[in-house]
């Protein structure tokens, strides 16, 4: 893997690092999509296949992945699918385009999807929102580094409650019609009980977010660019959840 980020943090009195980067090899790239198929298909997101891999047609070149790892071991990932036409757009939602995405050319635009965190150990804690954010965080750099400045991503009724919890600069569309027709994400699309939306977000917004975040000196201590120190659960669950920046 292409290490772009570092966070240092305790887990039962012991020392340990989660990487964010991009995979570079085939067997980190298998291992991801193993934890894509083992996430979606506990969630009921997917029906079982012979591979145990989860890939769909933009799995094809478009993508670039990132990973969170821990003791060598992926445990979160995201995409960001670069195409004319977006899927959120092209395959999945009629609606109005946001005024501030129309403002932003399609070859500057991309996708957010298959965001997954997996748990660490049955017992030990480690704070989904910590992977969450150092996953976004290379995102937006990465975004930055290559002249995208928004873009789409669609998301269930869950996760939308947890983001504006957290206030979360994504922008929710509130007028659309589903319209997703693939088997691929089918039983995602289809459970009635947990809506799905889109929203769309701008890479400044989401990184103005992260930057306060991540130079709050009660819970990270910056060691360089690319290394922080996680220094106080408690206060990052206040910071979270209040959103007091």
């Amino acid at each position: 893997m292409n290490n772009f980020l570092e966070i240092e943090l305790k887990l039962q009195g012991k020392k340990k690092n989660i990487y964010f980067g991009i995979p570079n090899n085939d067997d980190e790239l298998d291992e991801m999509y193993r934890l894509r198929h083992k996430i979606y298909l506990d969630h009921d997101y997917i029906d079982d296949n012979k591979s145990g891999l989860e890939k769909d047609e933009y799995d094809d070149g478009r993508s670039t992945y990132f990973v969170a790892k821990i003791e060598n071991r992926i445990i979160g990932s995201v995409r960001l699918i670069k195409d004319k036409y977006l899927p959120t757009e092209k395959e999945c939602f009629n609606f109005q385009e946001p005024p501030e995405i129309s403002k932003i050319p399609r070859n500057n635009r991309a996708e957010l999807g298959r965001l997954i965190i997996d748990k660490y150990e049955k017992d030990v804690f480690l704070p989904r929102h910590l992977v969450l954010l150092g996953l976004l965080l290379v995102v937006t750099k990465y975004s930055k580094d290559n002249n995208f400045r928004g873009g789409y991503s669609f998301i269930k009724n869950t996760l939308k409650l947890k983001l504006k919890k957290l206030r979360f600069p994504f922008h929710f569309i509130d007028n659309f019609t589903q319209i997703y027709k693939r088997k691929t994400l089918k039983k995602y699309f289809e459970n009635k009980n947990d809506k799905v939306w889109p929203i769309y977000y701008t890479i400044q917004e989401v990184s103005d977010y992260l930057e306060n975040i991540f130079k709050n000196r009660f819970v990270f201590k910056k060691v360089s660019e690319n290394r922080f120190v996680f220094k106080n659960r408690f206060v990052f669950k206040v910071l979270i959840f209040l959103n007091a920046l």
